[in-house]
């Protein structure tokens, strides 16, 4: 048995698609470099924020975001900019060092074109003064965010931040390690 023979029609609609496929396919790639410039622009301002966490500078923390954004606490109520960074600064005061902080991004995905969300761990280990300011505590927290990213005149910016669950937290005895995560 011979194979068929192509006909002038298949070879006509063939050639008609044939631009179509391609240029299907160059769409596909550029939107590729684009997430890839997207995703490397939002793991720098996600650093940028880790880096302001340690300096202990909550106007950082908060630089890379949209004029409308805000944090949903572990118990469940939102705050906006203002709110937050109010508070922020207030921990910030109590804090004497941060002795380590490792954030991992978990997932990263882009819903379209100009929104991503992200889930991220961190894992934190500070030393603050008590309250009544004697004495220091060394604490251990760990906790999980997602966060919602869009794209602005000027970048990638985060929008919206939610604890996802309740953040463990710990006081370490002195010389104690942290808990592996």
């Amino acid at each position: 048995m011979q194979p068929a023979q192509p006909t002038p029609a298949r070879v006509r609609r063939f050639l008609f698609w044939l631009p179509g496929f391609f240029l299907l396919g160059l769409a596909a790639c550029a939107t590729s470099l684009d997430q890839q410039a997207a995703e490397m622009q939002i793991r720098e301002r996600i650093e940028g924020i880790r880096s302001s966490i340690i300096a202990k500078q909550a106007a950082g923390i908060v630089a890379p975001g949209t004029e409308d954004w805000t944090l949903t606490g572990p118990d469940g109520v939102t705050v906006d900019r203002a709110t937050y960074l109010a508070r922020a600064e207030a921990t910030m005061a109590r804090v004497v060092a941060v002795a380590s902080l490792t954030t991992t991004i978990d997932r990263l995905e882009f819903k379209s074109s100009d929104v991503a969300r992200i889930e991220l761990t961190q894992t934190m280990v500070r030393v603050e003064r008590a309250a009544d300011g004697k004495g220091t505590t060394r604490l251990w927290l760990h906790y999980r965010e997602e966060h919602t990213w869009v794209q602005a005149a000027d970048g990638w910016r985060v929008r919206k931040v939610v604890f996802v669950g309740t953040p463990e937290r710990r006081v370490l005895a002195d010389g104690e390690a942290p808990p592996k995560r």
